[in-house]
């Protein structure tokens, strides 16, 4: 939790943004819970009964992107969800439309959507093929090819390479399976970084597109009956296959199988991404975001004091093991599903 005099500092800058910006006065606001990045939110109420949601960056530098990505990325001029927010508006993305932003303070001013995110909805009021083809086609809208992005967009700064997902392999080995405490005997933690690294390579392939990189049901708010994407700042070239496996194998809600075979079959019908061998490239960067996801969360955990995420390791870790043991094409994926039955449980 922060301090209090944190927050007192924090809502000193707001208020000072809020005066520059030359809206009505804000009578209160409160922090919003946190999400696993180093950004925090507030909603801001005014005088005139109109609200605002106020992100505020953890530091004034401009290259704020997730820790990740930052070790490959470039000098930015301006705040990347600035950036990326111009590019899919000019797409016609539904995103919050952002009424202000100061780039040296870090805080941005955008419409307040309200707090119904589809993995509430998806958690507390059943499945909606409805609402998950909404957001593939809204996926579909935004998959342009790299070469038809405009040069000023910051997602072209920025590749799933071999080295970034070596990187976040190498980042599950370490949170995920050692600081989890399980112990590989070489030859298994060796076999084990061959494969990984054998996917790496093939999933830089078909890194050709713009993604989202955090494209799940956290991340994406139903207002008036129509889906809003956010948190889109990291987007880079990618897979098409990436923000789909974000969508269907998200950490936060349990899909059945059959609910996310009906929905890449709706993506394949829709989309100008659709290939002979589609579905094994799915599946294994499905595995690969999840491994992701459960080594990310172990890390918010030690190095944060953040536990809150521990609670999806178990399912994250049960469905790769599942898909390990029932992929048969190739690379066999069966010392994966070995090395999974080594980790104990979260704690």
């Amino acid at each position: 939790m922060p301090k209090e005099n944190d927050f007192e500092a924090t809502e000193k800058r707001i208020l000072s943004v809020f005066e520059h910006a030359g809206l009505k006065r804000v009578l209160s606001m409160r922090k919003l819970p946190g999400d696993a990045s180093n950004r925090s939110y507030y909603r801001c109420y005014l005088e005139n009964d109109k609200s605002y949601i106020v992100m505020v960056n953890a530091a004034s530098d401009k290259a704020i992107v997730s820790e990740e990505i930052a070790t490959h990325a470039k000098d930015f001029n301006e705040l990347p969800f600035i950036n990326i927010h111009r590019y899919l508006t000019q797409l016609g993305v539904k995103v919050p439309a952002m009424h202000y932003h100061d780039d040296e303070e870090g805080i941005l001013i955008l419409d307040d959507l309200g707090d119904d995110l589809l993995g509430d909805i998806i958690n507390n009021r059943g499945l909606s093929a409805e609402l998950y083809k909404q957001a593939i086609d809204m996926m579909i809208r935004f998959q342009i090819k790299e070469e038809q992005i405009p040069p000023w967009c910051y997602a072209r700064l920025n590749r799933f390479n071999s080295n970034l997902y070596d990187f976040e392999f190498d980042h599950f080995i370490e949170y995920g399976i050692t600081k989890a405490g399980a112990e590989l005997p070489h030859n298994i933690l060796s076999k084990l970084q061959r494969l990984f690294h054998r996917l790496s390579v093939l999933f830089e392939r078909y890194s050709v597109i713009f993604v989202h990189r955090d494209y799940h049901s956290r991340n994406l708010l139903n207002f008036q009956g129509q889906l809003y994407t956010i948190d889109f700042q990291d987007a880079l070239i990618g897979a098409p296959h990436y923000d789909l496996a974000s969508l269907l194998r998200d950490a936060y809600v349990e899909l059945p199988d059959d609910f996310v075979d009906q929905m890449v079959e709706y993506y394949l019908a829709n989309s100008p991404y659709a290939a002979a061998g589609f579905k094994d490239i799915f599946t294994l960067i499905c595995i690969q975001r999840m491994l992701k996801a459960a080594g990310r969360f172990r890390y918010i955990k030690l190095v944060k004091g953040n536990d809150k995420f521990m609670q999806y390791i178990p399912r994250l870790l049960q469905r790769v093991k599942k898909l390990a043991l029932s992929y048969n094409s190739d690379p066999p994926l069966e010392i994966l599903a070995e090395v999974i039955g080594r980790i104990p449980p979260a704690e």
